[in-house]
């Protein structure tokens, strides 16, 4: 069985979830938007398109202005969420050792790479199961959460309880040579097995997997949708919405009316 979690599964993910996500893109680019929707107030340039990106991807404005209790929990989970798995990234290459970088030693900088990891993870935690309770408290949205709801977001606690717990309790931890090289067998083809046998490291590792390659089938793939989402409701507009009742939409095109063209001054 870990033969199969450490050498075979990891493939299987990958696949999984490079293809899923491709098909759910497609889907939706496919798609036909038949009318402009983008909202007001109407951007004018790509510059405030961005503006808007920004504020709602890294800010989550709206969330902050209609439910502020959802963003309590919401913003600070996916920062350290962003954090736990950037610090995963860079902390397994550099060995902890990113910083020095920065100017500090190696010893600070494992310190340092060590209690980021803890604080993020825990913060993560401390997100999901404040997320979960609103399922469950808060009856309008326990009417609208599914099964799936609760599957995901006890997966999500599962992972990173496992791995605040190796992180917690040092002697059932990884160290980042073994789990480097454990990835660089992965990539180069030639998987190893998994370093130490480490049983806690095993099941952190398939949890993950089993997020991964559910993620591009689940609700989870607001990661991927919220950018076309922003583009098709803050995007520039140009042009009328085409076949929107008692609307000429040749002769509004012909007078210029919702086109940015210079010169179009003539109001319907």
């Amino acid at each position: 069985m870990t033969y199969f979690i450490a050498q075979i599964l990891p493939y299987i993910t990958v696949t999984v979830f490079i293809l899923g996500v491709i098909y759910r893109l497609w889907r939706w680019a496919a798609s036909r938007i038949v009318h402009n929707i983008t909202l007001s107030p109407f951007p004018q340039t790509k510059t405030e398109v961005l503006g808007i990106y920004l504020r709602e991807i890294l800010l989550f404005r709206n969330v902050f202005n209609f439910d502020r209790p959802l963003w309590v929990g919401a913003w600070p989970m996916h920062i350290a969420l962003l954090n736990v798995i950037g610090g995963h990234v860079v902390g397994f290459y550099f060995l902890g050792k990113q910083f020095v970088y920065l100017g500090a030693s190696e010893a600070l900088s494992k310190y340092l790479s060590n209690l980021l990891g803890t604080v993020f993870g825990i913060i993560l935690l401390a997100g999901l199961l404040y997320l979960l309770y609103r399922r469950v408290a808060i009856d309008k949205l326990r009417q609208v959460s599914n099964p799936s709801d609760y599957l995901m977001l006890l997966l999500l606690i599962a992972i990173v309880s496992v791995g605040n717990f190796m992180r917690l309790v040092p002697e059932y931890g990884m160290h980042y040579e073994p789990v480097k090289e454990y990835f660089t067998t992965l990539i180069l083809f030639q998987p190893a097995a998994i370093p130490e046998g480490n049983p806690f490291f095993i099941t952190h590792l398939l949890l993950a997997q089993i997020l991964i390659m559910v993620l591009p089938f689940s609700k989870l793939m607001h990661l991927f949708g919220m950018f076309g989402m922003r583009w098709i409701e803050n995007r520039v507009y140009k042009e009328p919405a085409p076949g929107l009742p008692n609307v000429d939409v040749a002769a509004a095109r012909a007078r210029g009316t919702g086109l940015s063209s210079a010169g179009s001054t003539d109001v319907a």
